[in-house]
């Protein structure tokens, strides 16, 4: 399968950070499943999209962010031909666990999985998507629920006897003579004779697996998943939903779902559009055991582990000359008093900072002005009083205290006086790597070019995807011609940091070389920076819904974007809330230590809500401004379904809305597979949806769209009509009024 390098990158999906982890973890499922679907078209084999995978499919058009495994399902039949042909058809590294194959399994759905183990060799990672994981897809069975309550009440009680019965026996509780008499009862009440001298579980799975197919289509309304239901209740679904399945969008791919999908999952989850995440079946993330192997072994990507940064830098530039002399003046009044109390050894060592203090200051005029100022020359004035005063403490003892003071805060105000004559101009540069992140900067960046004293710069820097853990990087990426046309750009080969050594550098990276999936140039990463610059500013890129302490799944995600370099390195990290922040500050302290608390308390800053605001809201054309705008969606399904008396009712509904052109524009959109999925199944429909499309288009009421970017799309909307799906649940989540197409209204 290709995948787009892109694909790959961390992403921000329905607010929850998907890594760049998971996302390798995704792309491996999917070969896993285009596997499984190949042998399904070769041996006319149906399955269906299943539970997070289905809810996925239709709210998200691929994973659900914070799910990590991949659900199908088969109606019984289909599924007991697909485990038999199944070990003559899979590639030889691949692995099955079903309780007929495996004494230590114990489920009766079946996982098949790309490896038995994690496998790091080159030819693994090629096929896999650079996922040394072991991993893949659950399939579950479906069968037939009796009508009558009695029979399935006895069919629940027959499935606990044999299940209680498999379950004591593995797990080694039951004597032999126990065990007898068990068997001696299920053999009677099932018909079923079982081997003493054989895999007695694997005998006792096979009974339960033929309880749960008791029934036949013709004695069932409904279908379930039936050991769901025998142990939870609910997971019943009319049979009708499973009857037929469609195309859908799922990642990079087409999946299919059932018919019913609508109803399947309004009877699994409610309101189905609505996101809930909270908890979850299994550990999260399901390679977590694997990851921790490999970090044991020494063969995966090292954790980056803190180090504090004890480089000392110079006082930031990034404040004004001013502010940097009245950081002076408060000086001299603690020195003051310190040589009141008598305090030698630490006057002494105050002294020592001013004079480092008043040193940097001088060089940062030099470096923006050149030398020879008069200001550089009282600074040096400055500097030699504070060594005389510090000679005559270690020589003579304490002067008079008020007298010091009096002396340097004169000529600290002569400095000042001298400096409102000099203009100092910052450099303000941003380097961020993408052009997609750059809205989030654009406010920070149109303020400091309205400064006249602020010289700015836009230095976007190249950078590169990852190939098999690192080992190996992708062609160089640039973005720098994608950039708005207004943002003017200077080539980072134009550009050098070490040189300029400009006040402030915003980034947008913080990960250095620690990101699974893209890097920068070792010139880029934040910890050559910030010996650059006077203060180094991380933003991130993405705003991700706010951290629910019940929230397991959104709480781990922290580990794909909070403990790397750009944040130790920074000397400010901005992030989206006061909340966000707290967040930040309590897994940095699990992190790095509780020690280090005060560095994050005082360098992140939950200041940057206006940052992640919507910069470009979609505009409607002009000639469809004064007009009320109507989403006519298409599916694929009812055409399929009712054919012709479809296309009928789609001509109606066209020529209600030409009726209504003075006041209404339409906006007719189609689903992205329903050509191919006509095209195969009842081409002559097709043909006259086709003829419909020809007709009306170029009409000034009607704007004709393929498959069109659903948000876009809503957000542009008056209202909705034309049939259910994905689409009109998320007008309908909008707020807007939605009416669904009814094939039987002609007129």
């Amino acid at each position: 399968m290709n995948f787009p390098d892109s694909y790959f990158e961390d992403e921000v999906k329905a607010g929850f950070f998907v890594s760049a982890k998971m996302k390798s973890y995704w792309a491996m499922q999917l070969e896993v499943l285009n596997e499984i679907d190949r042998i399904c078209r070769k041996h006319h084999i149906q399955y269906f999209a299943e539970w997070g995978t289905l809810l996925g499919t239709v709210r998200h058009r691929g994973y659900i962010p914070w799910d990590d495994d991949m659900d199908i399902a088969m109606k019984r039949m289909d599924y007991e031909k697909f485990r038999k042909v199944l070990p003559g058809e899979l590639p030889k590294e691949y692995a099955v666990l079903d309780y007929e194959e495996d004494k230590d399994y114990w489920d009766v759905m079946t996982r098949v999985l790309n490896a038995e183990f994690v496998d790091c060799s080159p030819e693994f990672l090629d096929k896999y998507h650079n996922c040394p994981f072991a991993g893949g897809v659950d399939i579950f069975p479906l069968d037939y629920a009796s009508r009558n309550p009695k029979e399935e009440q006895m069919q629940k009680e027959l499935v606990e006897l044999v299940k209680t019965a498999a379950d004591t026996n593995g797990a080694g509780l039951m004597n032999s003579e126990e065990l007898e008499e068990w068997l001696a009862y299920i053999e009677k009440v099932s018909g079923q004779k079982i081997d003493r001298q054989g895999n007695i579980k694997n005998q006792l799975y096979k009974i339960v697996c033929a309880l749960y197919a008791l029934f036949g289509e013709e004695e069932a309304d409904n279908i379930a998943a039936m050991p769901q239901r025998m142990e939870n209740g609910g997971h019943l679904y009319p049979k009708e939903c499973y009857a037929d399945s469609i195309l859908m969008p799922f990642e990079n791919i087409m999946i299919p779902v059932p018919v019913g999908y609508d109803c399947i999952l309004k009877l699994k989850y409610g309101d189905y559009m609505k996101s809930v995440r909270k908890g979850g079946s299994h550990d999260y993330p399901l390679y977590d055991k694997q990851e921790r192997y490999l970090n044991e072994k020494g063969v995966f990507f090292p954790q980056y582990k803190y180090t504090e940064n004890k480089e000392k830098k110079k006082p930031i530039f990034s404040i004004t000359l001013q502010e940097k002399l009245q950081l002076l003046i408060k000086i001299h009044e603690q020195l003051e008093v310190l040589m009141q109390y008598g305090e030698k050894e630490t006057v002494l060592q105050l002294l020592q900072e001013m004079q480092n203090v008043a040193v940097g200051i001088g060089e940062s005029i030099e470096k923006k002005v050149g030398g020879g100022t008069q200001t550089v020359a009282c600074l040096e004035q400055y500097c030699e009083m504070a060594y005389q005063v510090y000679e005559m403490i270690c020589e003579q003892g304490m002067p008079d205290p008020g007298e010091v003071r009096t002396i340097l805060d004169e000529t600290v105000q002569m400095i000042m006086q001298e400096a409102e004559q000099m203009k100092i101009r910052r450099e303000v540069v941003f380097m961020p790597y993408h052009a997609s992140h750059w809205s989030v900067l654009e406010s920070l960046w149109q303020k400091a070019s309205a400064d006249e004293d602020c010289d700015v710069k836009v230095v976007p820097i190249p950078y590169y995807y990852k190939k098999q853990m690192g080992a190996a990087l992708s062609e160089m990426q640039y973005d720098g011609d994608q950039f708005p046309a207004y943002v003017q750009i200077t080539p980072y080969y134009e550009y050098f940091v070490e040189n300029n050594h400009p006040d402030i550098i915003y980034i947008q990276n913080p990960y250095d070389q620690w990101n699974y999936s893209v890097t920068v140039n070792e010139k880029y990463y934040s910890s050559e920076l910030w010996k650059n610059t006077e203060q180094l500013i991380y933003i991130p890129w993405f705003k991700i819904d706010e951290m629910d302490p019940e929230d397991e799944r959104g709480l781990k995600s922290r580990e794909y974007f909070v403990p790397f370099p750009g944040i130790v390195n920074a000397d400010q990290v901005i992030v989206q809330s006061e909340a966000m922040k707290q967040s930040y500050v309590e897994y940095l302290c699990q992190w790095a230590g509780e020690e280090t608390r005060s560095i994050w308390e005082g360098k992140i800053q939950g200041t940057g809500a206006a940052l992640y605001e919507m910069k470009n809201e979609v505009q409607r054309p002009a000639e469809w401004q004064d007009k009320k705008l109507i989403l006519y969606y298409i599916s694929g399904n009812g055409l399929l379904e009712h054919k012709e008396k479809m296309i009928s009712k789609i001509e109606y509904a066209l020529k209600v809305f030409e009726e209504q052109k003075e006041h209404i524009h339409v906006l007719w959109v189609q689903d992205e597979s329903l050509r191919e999925r006509l095209l195969h199944r009842v081409p002559g429909v097709l043909k006259k949806y086709e003829n419909l499309l020809k007709k009306y288009d170029g009409k000034d009421w009607i704007t004709i769209e393929g498959p069109l970017e659903e948000e876009k799309a809503v957000e542009m909307a008056d209202a909705f009509y034309g049939d259910a799906g994905r689409t009109a649940q998320l007008v309908k989540q909008s707020e807007k009024p939605v009416m669904l197409q009814d094939v039987e209204i002609q007129e």
